[in-house]
């Protein structure tokens, strides 16, 4: 599935942590924020674990929770 994305990396404390927003069809976001683990492929083919922590409509929060590394 297709998504449009917003990634913001942070450094905090503890390490490099990933958020952001997801904007796609509510149908096509549901499924993913009901599992409790997701991948998002950026478009420089690079991966980032993700979790999905809210979803209005069509747009989804979602926050990294693995390695960040550099992006």
């Amino acid at each position: 599935m297709r998504v449009r994305y917003r990634v913001v990396i942070e450094r905090r404390a503890d390490g490099v942590v990933a958020y952001g927003t997801l904007h796609g069809s509510h149908s096509n976001l549901r499924p993913i924020w009901i599992e409790p683990d997701a991948q998002l492929r950026l478009a420089n083919g690079r991966r980032l674990a993700i979790s999905l922590t809210d979803l209005v409509e069509d747009v989804a929060e979602f926050e990294s929770t693995g390695p960040v590394g550099s992006l």
